[in-house]
């Protein structure tokens, strides 16, 4: 089959996963989590063989805004799916698959921009995918985040909606947080070392947002490790710190890649 065909699949299996996870926190049905499990490593395969032939090719991986932005919503769906085995973290699948078929619909309709990443550059291709990895896991927090912020404040104000049955506890909803915290920021350590390490010019004119803003995102994140370590920062504090992290992530990530491939390249 086609590389259409395979997104198509996937756009269609996704759409399942997404209804059947509203029918549950709408309270119409319980949380199946076999079916929840097929249907979504379905759709995420179905992804994968879709996503492959459009970014990997004899010259390389494309790292295109929209063929990397398409990479990162596969690699959520499969973490949410993962996480999902052993984490009460299904509502976050609301956000995570509507945003997976966007991206395909948007790759399907792009233009085709390459960024290519050739596979003899070894360094520099550990270098983006450790980078890709870190922003998808902080993106699932910032997710986390978001549904932190909104249980807490509903709580605060004794409210007792359709969302906070849907959640678990608050303080289950917050240690899920911080372990994605601790995963995003080892990778991010990580993607920094290699960059310093095989990337020639890290405050080159290019990559200078970038970098300036992954490493302010880093900063952040490590502060609030060490804050809820030292002073027990969580709650409100955590999510808005946790977001604001992610905003600084997405400027370096996103908008460094937006600039060097709309911008930057129109004009040379």
């Amino acid at each position: 089959m086609s590389a259409i065909t395979f997104s198509i699949i996937a756009i269609i299996f996704y759409t399942t996963a997404t209804t059947l996870q509203v029918a549950v926190y709408h309270g119409k049905i319980p949380q199946r989590h076999k079916l929840a499990l097929i249907i979504a490593l379905l759709a995420v395969l179905s992804h994968a063989l879709g996503l492959w032939p459009q970014i990997v090719s004899s010259a390389g991986i494309n790292f295109s805004v929209i063929g990397g932005q398409t990479l990162i919503c596969l690699i959520l769906s499969l973490l949410i799916t993962l996480f999902a085995l052993a984490k009460p973290v299904h509502n976050s699948k609301l956000v995570i698959f509507p945003a997976a078929i966007l991206s395909i619909i948007l790759l399907l309709n792009s233009d085709r921009h390459l960024r290519v990443v050739s596979p003899t550059e070894t360094g520099l291709l550990v270098h983006a995918a450790l980078s890709v990895v870190a922003y998808a896991i902080f993106l699932l927090a910032a997710v986390q985040a978001g549904l932190l912020y909104a249980q807490n404040k509903q709580l605060k104000h004794h409210l007792t909606g359709r969302l906070i049955k849907a959640l678990p506890p608050l303080q289950t909803t917050e240690a899920i947080l911080f372990e994605m915290i601790w995963a995003g920021i080892t990778l991010l350590t990580l993607s920094i070392l290699t960059g310093a390490i095989f990337v020639d010019d890290l405050f080159a004119q290019r990559l200078a947002h970038k970098t300036v803003f992954s490493i302010l995102s880093w900063l952040l994140f490590c502060g609030l490790l060490m804050a809820r370590r030292f002073w027990g920062w969580r709650g409100l504090v955590a999510a808005k710190i946790t977001i604001v992290g992610f905003v600084f992530l997405m400027l370096g990530y996103l908008g460094s890649n937006i600039v060097i491939e709309y911008i930057l390249t129109d004009r040379t």
